[in-house]
């Protein structure tokens, strides 16, 4: 057989076992391919190439987020996001198709307002986030600008038009679901057993951990149970200077790594000796580890000089942070005595975070610094004042500002929020259970195989 011959048949063969893979498909032809079939509603592949390409996006955004903290990210799960653009397609599609069986798809004038006031905002928002991340440098301005963002956004695959057909959606599903849940309704009695529930549930983790209540209303969570010994307690935070801030944290960083190198000095000399004492070293290795001592120790010396050099020195510059503050803040405290403690908070306090109702603290709250618990604690009286004591962040100037009673919350405080969170959970609940009603009744016809050529 000649070589020729020979080079028609396996080209030949490698036709017939690869099903004729090099034949060249036509891009248009291909992306009208149907994808999905949902009681005659063809989805087709350029449309699902869209939720797959959502769905993938996420899972890239995730792994980035992994490897932003240091974390080995899982392997993709392509399978897994095909099922869940199928999902997706068909839960879009499902919902249309609902909404025009009842004319919700109709918009009113007011609602076509609405939906080109939100385009418009979405719309600049995708080109402001485009500019902020393409253009931070360039020199275009004006309309040269704008033309070249349109159409970084249009390669991004985002117009307005797409912009808009992603509005004009969520109203629409939304106006459906608003249709199907019309009807939910919370009882006063699944309210008030909600409140007990979370009594007891807050009663048996604030026994356990008392601490975790503080933690939980500083941060501003609804807490139903407290436990005794808490106060609220403001304060007037009179921070150190911007320069001295900044020496103490060189200071402090420069003692973190001197710490550390102790702590490794520390470690190398133990070592040392744990292996002197092993049972059965020989005489030679104990003699060579011996001779290794005096480097260890003379390490772990300058170690230890290296850390009290910088604990002097941190010492020093907090001290020198405080006096220059110290007039400020005795001076709050003077004034503290004839004002009202809240008009103080407002002109002086550089603790942006400070809730409106102050800090709930207790004895011993591990959470806070013991210079802010201590002196608040300390307090008598609801509306006493304690003198400036020195913190890590500058000076504090505490109120007692009012206790808070041992036991469950008020009913009636917390009553409405509690009936409002039931009823979205309740909405939210009837909703998932209508679409999949929807959808198990759906003629639902899978050609996936073809999104994978």
């Amino acid at each position: 057989m000649t070589k020729k011959s020979l080079l028609l048949l396996i080209l030949a063969l490698s036709l017939v076992l690869s099903g004729c893979s090099l034949v060249v498909k036509d891009p248009v032809v291909d992306m009208k391919q149907t994808i999905l079939d949902i009681n005659g509603h063809v989805v087709d592949k350029q449309s699902f190439m869209g939720d797959y390409n959502a769905q993938l996006n996420q899972e890239y955004q995730m792994q980035q987020m992994y490897q932003m903290y240091g974390m080995q990210a899982p392997a993709i799960d392509f399978a897994s996001v095909e099922a869940r653009a199928r999902d997706a397609a068909v839960r879009r599609v499902i919902i249309e198709q609902e909404a025009v069986k009842l004319k919700l798809n109709e918009l009113s004038e007011e609602e076509k307002t609405k939906v080109q006031a939100d385009t418009d905002a979405e719309y600049q928002d995708a080109l402001d986030q485009i500019k902020s991340y393409y253009f931070a440098d360039t020199k275009l301005e004006g309309d040269a600008l704008q033309i070249e963002m349109e159409h970084t956004a249009e390669d991004l695959g985002i117009s307005r038009e797409v912009v808009e057909q992603g509005v004009t959606q969520r109203l629409i599903s939304q106006k459906l679901e608003d249709e199907a849940t019309k009807d939910v309704a919370v009882s006063d009695e699944e309210v008030k057993a909600d409140y007990d529930a979370k009594v007891e549930e807050n009663k048996t983790a604030y026994t356990e951990n008392p601490d975790a209540y503080g933690s939980a209303v500083n941060g501003g969570s609804t807490a139903y149970w407290a436990p005794e010994g808490y106060r609220y307690v403001k304060q007037v935070l009179v921070k150190f200077l911007e320069a001295d801030q900044a020496e103490i944290d060189r200071i402090q960083a420069e003692k973190a790594t001197a710490d550390s190198a102790l702590q490794a000095a520390e470690a190398a000399r133990k070592a040392n000796e744990d292996a002197q004492a092993v049972e059965g070293i020989t005489e030679a290795d104990k003699k060579a580890r011996e001779e290794e001592m005096p480097a260890l120790q003379a390490a772990l010396d300058e170690a230890q000089q290296q850390v009290d050099k910088l604990a002097q020195e941190l010492l020093a510059a907090k001290n020198k942070g405080y006096e220059a503050v110290l007039p400020k803040a005795q001076e709050i405290y003077n004034r503290a005595k004839t004002e009202a403690f809240d008009t103080l908070v407002a002109e002086f306090n550089e603790d942006t975070g400070m809730p409106a109702t102050g800090y709930a603290v207790r004895e011993g709250f591990a959470s806070f610094d013991e210079a802010f618990v201590k002196p608040a604690m300390a307090l008598q009286n609801v509306g006493d004042v304690a003198e400036p004591s020195q913190g890590m962040y500058g000076y504090y100037i505490v109120q007692y500002a009012a206790p808070i009673a041992e036991g469950p919350v008020d009913y009636a405080a917390v009553q409405q929020d509690l009936h409002d969170a039931l009823l979205t959970q309740k909405k939210a609940t009837t909703w998932e259970e209508a679409i999949a009603a929807w959808t198990q009744a759906a003629d639902i016809k899978e050609y996936l195989d073809r999104a994978r050529d």
